[in-house]
């Protein structure tokens, strides 16, 4: 088992109704709030009029960005930056899924500097403050919403880039099950492919943690069984309730203890299919992770042969045909709640092969754990066809 420090300094209210609270967690942060949302959804459902009665309630002073793409692009940070350095905010208030949060990430830390939010994505500079963050999350996904991480993209270049620091953990983090009934069928099966990918990228770290390993794969066992559920029953609240904790905890740092921070080789090659093809981040999990599997199963054969005992009961008695049921099963179970296992479900032609290899290249797409040369990019590729 390796060293590890566990810190998570950001509260959870979770629960029906809990943002009529909001007042006594944010009253004494301060008093101008620039309000983070997406398109329009939380408008259409009539969050956004909840929260901002809320907030003139409590006599907390607000202007709104709205616009964040699902992919979202540090253009729009920057530019929702000067809003709140002009509106002279004292907090941000993220009122959406991972892109509005990652987005609202990027504003707190970016509102102290004269330079781009994207420098700190590049690695060119560090932030020393930053505006707290209050998150309100409507999807279960990214567990963004209990972590210091952020993703942005500069589309125009082809990158895609993740950036984490301590000083982005939010503050409070809002989690009503019941704001989420409203997701679609597949961006809520995005959503349940995104958390067990975060569960799978860990898992594959290294160090012997038997117990957060067996926590890793309850965390699973539990997204496949909830996520089966919620296809037929998207109302009950129960189900959406368990899928948005499973989600919170499979990237807030539980999964790590004893182990390094894993692999991550599948979030670079779906990051570049999403700056490429602007696809949903699940949607592109759900077609990467198999093909990483696939390549690498019979050097992680004793860890999938794990995972199928632990997740869907299976017992061979040989780890590779283990590891190869694990495989099925998790491709049978995507396929079961219509999330896609293939590049051509996704209308990503073999004709872009040679884009999607260059993407690759670009952004140096490997493992912290199993490396990966470029002839490996190409076999992986090919298996995602």
């Amino acid at each position: 088992m390796q060293n590890f420090i566990r810190y998570n300094p950001t509260k959870v209210i979770f629960g029906k109704d809990i943002i009529d609270q909001i007042a006594e967690e944010i009253s004494p942060i301060g008093k101008k709030a620039l309000i983070v949302i997406g398109k329009g959804s939380v408008k259409a459902s009539g969050l956004y009029a909840r929260l901002v009665s809320l907030l003139n309630i409590c006599g907390i002073e607000h202007s709104t960005f709205e616009g964040i793409k699902s992919n979202p692009i540090y253009q729009d940070a920057d530019a929702a930056v000067k809003q709140a350095q002009s509106f002279k905010a004292d907090m941000v208030i993220a009122l959406g899924g991972g892109s509005v949060i990652d987005t609202a990430k990027a504003v707190a830390m970016g509102f102290y500097v004269d330079h781009s939010t994207w420098d700190f994505y590049l690695q060119k500079t560090k932030p020393e403050k930053a505006l707290p963050i209050i998150t309100i999350l409507t999807l279960a996904a990214t567990g963004t919403e209990m972590n210091p991480f952020t993703v942005l993209q500069d589309t125009e270049n082809g990158s895609k880039r993740g950036y984490g620091h301590p000083l982005l953990y939010p503050k409070v983090s809002y989690l009503d099950p019941s704001f989420t009934t409203t997701v679609p069928a597949d961006y809520t099966a995005y959503g349940v492919s995104d958390l067990i990918a975060h569960c799978l990228e860990q898992f594959f770290g290294t160090g012997n943690a038997p117990l957060t390993d067996l926590h890793t794969s309850a965390v699973i066992r539990l997204a496949v069984n909830y996520g089966l559920k919620v296809k037929d029953h998207p109302d009950d609240y129960e189900t959406r309730a368990n899928i948005m904790w499973l989600a919170t905890n499979a990237l807030n740092g539980s999964l790590t203890a004893g182990k390094n921070s894993g692999d991550w080789a599948c979030h670079g090659f779906e990051h570049s299919l999403s700056v490429l093809f602007d696809i949903a981040h699940g949607a592109g999990l759900s077609i990467v992770f198999p093909a990483w599997l696939k390549f690498h199963q019979e050097k992680i054969a004793a860890k999938l042969a794990f995972l199928a005992k632990q997740v869907f009961d299976i017992d061979t008695g040989n780890e590779l045909d283990a590891a190869k049921a694990f495989i099925h099963h998790l491709e049978k179970f995507y396929q079961q709640i219509n999330t896609p296992i293939r590049l051509k479900e996704v209308n990503i032609d073999p004709s872009a092969k040679t884009a999607i290899l260059d993407n690759f290249k670009l952004n140096k797409v490997n493992g912290q754990v199993y490396k990966l040369t470029e002839a490996d990019h190409e076999a992986l590729l090919n298996l995602m066809w």
